[in-house]
């Protein structure tokens, strides 16, 4: 069973896939005292940002560049702030690769989240110029996708993040609070022995299972009520109920309350 679980993001340039494109990344995990990490890629293209639609405006805000803007407010140039509070969390990619080494260590693969995450563990494993062989044994290889997860269960959307969206490590922790909202979705569907047992008398009762042994009934006389059986009856649908979580995952079906 894994214990520990991670969490994922990454900030990059979709049009390029290698790591000149690569922007940054952030990971933490669900440790009572998390352990965190962000890294900034030194050897990121900026130059290649200024005709992004998108990332000047909604990305690089929260890393330590400067962008300067013409008359018309179109980026013109984009340089590091060597000023800026994080620009000591600016790194060469290599090095990165070594601190996400350190990170996950040892030869065991913590369970691994992101949210739409397919290019985040692509940029991950890009950092080991992705090759299995020699990428450190306990750097995930696979990873559970949120957004995949929230649909398998039914479950509703998490709270908006309101702050510092397209921050690598803000987001990798709103994925672990994403994961916490599924969690806490799951045990809401969680059935109890009190609403089990119940459910597989009248399973019984219409026909659908094999009768313990009971009193004799009068023929054509009606099944009694759950409310109406002997304390020993309704102790043996609880201990069928009982038999069954030991070895089920028992939930409600999607859409039950």
């Amino acid at each position: 069973m894994i214990d520990r679980c991670a969490y994922l993001d990454t900030e990059f340039d979709p049009r390029n896939p290698t790591l000149r494109g690569f922007l940054s990344i952030g990971v933490t995990d669900n440790r009572d005292v998390p352990a965190e990490y962000y890294g900034i890629n030194a050897d990121a293209d900026l130059d290649a940002l200024t005709d992004h639609p998108f990332i000047p405006d909604h990305v690089l805000p929260y890393m330590p560049v400067v962008i300067e803007r013409d008359a018309n407010d179109t980026p013109r140039k984009i340089y590091w702030d060597e000023h800026h509070p994080d620009y000591a969390r600016v790194l060469p990619a290599s090095q990165i690769a070594d601190d996400i080494a350190a990170y996950f260590p040892g030869e065991t693969e913590p369970e691994l989240m992101a949210n739409w995450g397919k290019d985040d563990l692509g940029y991950l494993h890009r950092l080991f110029g992705n090759d299995w062989g020699t990428m450190p044994l306990g750097v995930p290889r696979i990873f559970t996708d949120l957004e995949v997860l929230r649909r398998q269960l039914g479950a509703p959307k998490p709270p908006v993040q309101l702050a510092d969206e397209h921050h690598a490590l803000a987001d990798a922790r709103f994925n672990r609070d994403f994961h916490v909202h599924l969690l806490r979705f799951q045990e809401m569907q969680r059935i109890g022995i009190d609403e089990l047992a119940p459910e597989l008398y009248a399973a019984f009762a219409a026909g659908a299972g094999k009768r313990p042994a009971q009193p004799a009934r009068p023929t054509g006389s009606p099944r009694p009520d759950w409310s109406e059986l002997t304390d020993a009856q309704r102790q043996h649908y609880e201990q069928v109920a009982r038999e069954l979580f030991g070895r089920f995952d028992v939930r409600r079906p999607q859409g039950s309350q």
